[in-house]
């Protein structure tokens, strides 16, 4: 296997890193970093003290805060993990306690969000080199994290001109943790996340409403037979409201370009089974069931 043939030549260790937001993503990076043996000390920061709490009992973290301070000032790594909303605002509260040389990076799903400003300010200390780790489930909190969560993934950075050498440092952390790392501008990201990750969410929170529109006016308890197929689907409807949300708005041009394909492409579906267009009708399913095929056989789970 070439990617762990590749881990075994990654030498690389972190005195202090930070996390701020331990929540699945967050408590799973620390977990893994610990069990990798290649940090001394995981501190979290979060506002919720039993999530705290959770990611200590698990591992996840050596010490808890409830707030951004000094103690976090010799951290060599920070990690945001807050809803993306939230990203800029954290690293306004992070600057004042930044040492020289420290990275910055982030694990939002939206990358096209940030002002030039903050790139400005934090490159007087430190450099901000934002990244998505494509993992997770449809769990939430520090009491589900897994260190296992990133083998075998891809994680994708987006660099705005920050040096090549931290670049390899961060490059190098998350292929510690297993992930395959790719590099590309944030707006490239991003229109791919709203076609891969963003556009299936929407159609499950959508189909779960149907589901529930569909049962009331009907009268019956059609959810009590929403198995199977309905089940898997909708899984991933399970995932946070609030980073969900912050998701769709943050990243709403692009979600609203691929849900227009989306619909349309609906409408021409509806069309094939409103005139009986069997044969191609069995052709769509029969592409459909190859290119699912191809993306099970990539292993990206």
């Amino acid at each position: 296997n070439l990617l762990l043939k590749n881990m075994k030549k990654i030498n690389i260790f972190i005195k202090q890193i930070t996390i701020v937001g331990p929540g699945l993503i967050g408590a799973s990076i620390g977990l893994a970093l610990k069990q990798k043996k290649i940090v001394g000390k995981v501190i979290g920061i979060d506002k919720n003290k039993k999530n705290l709490d959770d990611a200590i009992k698990k591992g996840c973290i050596d010490i808890g805060l409830s707030k951004i301070n000094e103690k976090i000032a010799d951290s060599d790594l920070f990690f945001l993990c807050t809803p993306v909303s939230q990203i800029e605002e954290c690293i306004k509260k992070l600057l004042p306690f930044l040492k020289k040389g420290s990275i910055v990076t982030d694990v939002g799903s939206v990358k096209n969000i940030f002002s030039k400003k903050i790139f400005s300010d934090i490159r007087k200390v430190s450099d901000f080199i934002p990244g998505h780790p494509i993992a997770g489930t449809e769990f939430s909190g520090a009491k589900n994290a897994t260190k296992g969560l990133f083998e075998n993934k891809w994680c994708i950075i987006t660099p705005e001109n920050n040096p090549r050498k931290n670049v390899s440092k961060l490059k190098k952390v998350w292929e510690t943790l297993g992930m395959r790392v790719s590099i590309m501008t944030a707006k490239e990201h991003d229109r791919i996340m709203s076609i891969t990750s963003h556009l299936p969410h929407l159609i499950a929170f959508t189909i779960v409403g149907t589901a529930i529109n569909h049962n009331n006016k009907v009268g019956k308890s059609l959810l009590n037979f929403s198995a199977g197929g309905f089940r898997d689907f909708t899984r991933i409807a399970s995932s946070d409201a609030e980073m969900w949300r912050d998701i769709f708005l943050n990243n709403k041009n692009n979600v609203l370009d691929t849900l227009d394909e989306f619909i349309n492409d609906l409408k021409n579906f509806r069309d094939l089974i409103d005139y009986n267009r069997s044969e191609d009708i069995y052709n769509f399913i029969k592409k459909a069931k190859t290119v699912r095929k191809k993306i099970i056989d990539l292993k990206q789970s």
